[in-house]
C-alpha cells in the first residue's frame, strides 16, 4: 500500500526529542479558514543536531514516514526542519501518519 510506504528523509540524520510525534493544533499545525484543512506550510518540528532535542525525552533519529508526508527546513536556525502535511488533509489525517514515522532512539557509546 503507497500510504505505508517509507520515503527518502533527506541528505542528512533527522532528530525529534522524545518518541512520539502528537501535532499541536494552533501551534504545530494551522488550519486554512476556506478549507478547513491543515495548511502545508506549518508542521511537527525535528532537527539535524542531535543535540538540539536530547533534552526533550532523549533522542531518536527519524528513519522513514509514509506518503502523504514531506520535509522542509524552516526558519533562520538551520538545522530546524519541520514534517509538514505534503498536501492539504485534515488533522486527523496529518496524526494518523505521523504515527506511522518511523523514529529509532539514539544511544550515546
Amino acid at each position: 500500500m503507497t500510504q505505508s510506504s517509507s520515503l527518502p528523509i533527506g541528505p542528512k540524520p533527522l532528530f525529534r526529542g522524545g518518541s512520539t510525534l502528537i501535532p499541536r493544533l494552533g501551534l504545530d499545525v494551522l488550519v486554512d479558514q476556506n478549507t478547513g484543512l491543515l495548511r502545508t506550510d506549518r508542521g511537527v518540528s525535528v532537527f539535524a543536531e542531535v543535540e538540539r532535542v536530547e533534552r526533550f525525552g532523549g533522542a531518536y533519529q527519524v528513519a522513514s514516514m509514509p506518503a502523504g508526508l514531506t520535509i522542509q527546513q524552516r526558519g533562520r536556525d538551520l538545522s530546524h526542519y519541520e514534517i509538514l502535511p505534503a498536501e492539504p488533509m485534515t488533522f486527523e489525517r496529518y496524526a494518523t501518519l505521523l504515527q506511522q514515522v518511523v523514529l529509532c532512539p539514539i544511544r550515546d557509546e
